[in-house]
């Protein structure tokens, strides 16, 4: 908060004993007419009073959590104990854009309430950040500048695509949930029918196959299972421009993934490899939805040095865990994480957005040798046994995770 005298109190102040002083020397009463109105701006206000005081109190946002494209309202409320010409701005990060003005002149008794429509822009962690509150006397001649920090976290989350496909399992766990195990036990999905065995359990022969054979028959089902699935976020480099970036596709693919696996019942960790290593580990259930989708709002690229680079936890990775990332294969630092995790067992499945166009400055032979270097780091993924799935971000993340389905399906065998 600062408080401090206008222009208009020093032009005041200055005419006014300008004047008296000419009229002093001259002896002549006009310069002191015209001294005496601005001598009685000043004893006027500050017979009202200077720096009046006006608060910012309530400040609330119609919904914490939205979907890129669409508004939300900011409100706050702007208290006075007398009449008191109140100038309000609110200050809104990059993502967030104002629908209507963000400043508000007005005179405030006792309590008055402002909203403003923002709309989102782009996905990530943003909201309002300072409301300043200037007031001042009637003759605006001082003035109190207060700065209110407002701390309202809003989650844009990017236009998440809906799943209906998942990973196929790489090592089950003997819990339900939405895979087809590659075992034959009680489930929902058709195994195989078979004549009845000694030992079968009696409540396993099938009643109408068994009638129409004229033998008992037995009907086998596999079992549903879920498993461990770690998503990995590239976020050592961003490529692109405006809503055509890496990063965006990257965390939009990263968000229907886990949504669609916490929905299967499977546990969901996230490794973000950009700076460090930040990981969580694999859980379930509603609220880790929330915990994976607030880091993944989070995500951005930062300024990094070698020393800060981390590891991959190795005692923490679920040794079943199937890990899926989505990296355009661009960085030293990803390429030698999924290398790494790679040679400890797991099976790593990598989605590959398509790389935007670059700038028409780059000559053609600077572009060559881009394509070429990241056509060998993907060679490079796949001999060490990484698979890779390219994806045209022009098409749908279903029918991408369709194609992952039916050719894994066919490639894994039982562990």
């Amino acid at each position: 908060m600062s408080r401090h005298l206008t222009h208009r109190f020093w032009l005041c102040f200055f005419v006014g004993w300008g004047g008296a002083a000419i009229a002093l020397l001259t002896k002549s009463i006009e310069p002191a007419a015209i001294a005496a109105p601005f001598f009685g701006a000043l004893a006027l206000s500050l017979a009202d009073g200077w720096w009046p005081e006006a608060g910012a109190e309530r400040p609330v946002v119609s919904s914490p959590r939205l979907v890129e494209g669409d508004t939300l309202e900011f409100g706050i409320d702007l208290v006075a104990e007398r009449p008191t010409w109140v100038e309000l701005e609110v200050q809104f990060p990059a993502a967030l854009v104002p629908l209507d003005p963000t400043r508000l002149v007005t005179i405030v008794d006792g309590r008055q309430h402002f909203s403003v429509a923002v709309r989102a822009d782009r996905w990530g962690a943003a909201g309002p950040e300072w409301a300043v509150v200037t007031t001042r006397d009637r003759l605006g001649i001082s003035e109190r500048v207060a700065r209110y920090p407002l701390h309202l976290p809003v989650r844009v989350h990017p236009p998440a695509e809906r799943l209906n496909s998942l990973i196929p399992l790489y090592r089950e766990r003997p819990v339900t949930g939405e895979h087809r195990a590659k075992s034959k036990g009680s489930g929902s999905e058709l195994a195989e029918v078979r004549p009845y065995r000694f030992g079968d359990p009696v409540r396993m022969i099938h009643p109408r196959l068994t009638a129409r054979r004229g033998t008992p028959m037995v009907v086998e089902r596999h079992p549903d299972r879920s498993s461990d699935v770690v998503l990995l976020i590239d976020s050592a480099q961003d490529l692109g421009v405006d809503l055509n970036t890496t990063l965006r596709w990257t965390v939009t693919a990263a968000m229907a993934l886990g949504e669609r696996h916490l929905r299967a019942q499977d546990r969901v960790g996230l490794i973000d490899v950009g700076r460090g290593v930040r990981w969580l580990p694999a859980r379930l259930g509603r609220r880790h939805l929330h915990t994976v989708v607030d880091a993944l709002l989070a995500t951005e690229v930062l300024p990094r040095r070698q020393s800060e680079l981390g590891y991959v936890p190795p005692s923490k990775m679920p040794k079943s865990a199937t890990i899926v990332a989505i990296s355009p294969l661009l960085s030293e630092i990803t390429l030698s994480a999924l290398v790494d995790l790679r040679s400890r067992g797991h099976e790593i499945l990598v989605i590959k957005p398509t790389i935007p166009e670059p700038e028409p400055g780059i000559g053609i032979l600077a572009r060559r040798i881009f394509r070429v270097g990241n056509e060998l780091n993907e060679r490079w993924l796949q001999e060490r046994g990484v698979i890779v799935i390219p994806w045209s971000t022009g098409d749908s993340l279903e029918h991408v995770m369709r194609r992952v389905v039916r050719n894994l399906g066919r490639s894994r065998q039982p562990v």
